[in-house]
């Protein structure tokens, strides 16, 4: 069976998220002390309690510390993958499963890379626009000529976010409405991310990541600038810069997957939200799971010993 790792983004974190695992596996918390030592923040307080979970500088490392120390049980137990991707922020998590980074350094460049996406605007000049019964050509043909609108993240064959300043969103919003999308929705997030508007952000992020170094990937890491995996020799930190600022192409990072044979999906974070999806677009003959918590980390586990 190939199996690939997914691990979400920013907006999957939940309150609590991690607190039955803490207590109770000393893989997780090791793992997890680890992240709030690098990130130099209580993630403690912020994934258990929700404390300070305003802000991406706090809910990046919050999500990361999660989904690694997760990941750690689930590998412990000797699952394995041959592929990983990460949408977003996930991306990260992504590649610490491979061994490119590790989880103390990860959970630091998380929380800068969320400090300084915030800083990229004041509260309430952008946003993201997520657009349900669109194809990506179709969206991209109704935004065309307006400033300061870009899409953003090509998630589905119909699902489509956009990036961009409100006034710009507020009027796609009504105009996708009119046009019969199956749905429209403004989420709720600080402003834009994946867009051009994003581009002093990740000037300076670029210098956060070229001050690190990074292993080399142990196994298949997909890219969200690419929609397709790293190649041997890719710019690594470049496409991670590249990606604060362009296009997420988690739609071709799927498509890539299944088209290399993968067959079973495992989401490893604090939502369902990519596995959601997959479920709507995969055959029966492949296999999708979330593991979120315990309960379904034993789920998840007890149909690997079944299997097996």
């Amino acid at each position: 069976m190939k199996t690939a790792f997914l691990f979400p983004g920013q907006g999957a974190q939940t309150v609590g998220m991690g607190a039955d695992l803490y207590h109770h596996f000393n893989a997780y918390t090791q793992t997890f002390d680890a992240c709030m030592e690098g990130a130099q923040l209580n993630l403690q307080a912020a994934c258990f309690e929700g404390t300070d979970m305003d802000g991406g500088e706090t809910i990046q490392p919050a999500i990361f510390a999660h989904s690694v120390s997760l990941l750690k049980l689930v590998t412990d137990a000797g699952v394995k993958a041959q592929s990983f991707a990460g949408l977003s922020l996930g991306e990260y998590s992504a590649l610490c499963a491979a061994g490119v980074i590790g989880a103390a350094q990860g959970a630091a460049l998380v929380r800068e890379r969320g400090r300084i996406m915030d800083s990229a605007f004041k509260p309430g000049e952008g946003g993201m626009l997520s657009v349900i019964g669109f194809a990506v050509d179709e969206v991209e043909e109704a935004i065309q000529g307006v400033e300061d609108a870009y899409v953003a993240n090509h998630l589905s064959d119909k699902q489509i976010v956009i990036a961009g300043r409100m006034t710009p969103l507020h009027m796609l919003r009504e105009k996708f409405e009119q046009m019969g999308a199956k749905m429209v929705t403004l989420l709720a997030v600080a402003g834009p991310s994946h867009a051009p508007l994003l581009q002093g952000a990740s000037e300076a992020f670029s210098k956060v990541l070229n001050a690190e170094t990074f292993g080399k990937a142990q196994d298949t890491v997909y890219a969200n600038a690419l929609g397709s995996p790293y190649q041997s020799g890719s710019d690594i930190k470049a496409l991670l810069t590249e990606q604060m600022r362009s296009r997420v192409k988690w739609y071709g990072c799927i498509e890539h997957m299944i088209e290399s044979g993968v067959d079973r999906f495992v989401e490893i974070g604090p939502s369902n939200v990519l596995s959601k999806m997959l479920k709507r677009r995969v055959d029966k003959g492949i296999q999708v799971h979330s593991v979120r918590d315990a309960a379904t980390l034993e789920k998840f586990l007890n149909t690997c010993e079944v299997q097996s």
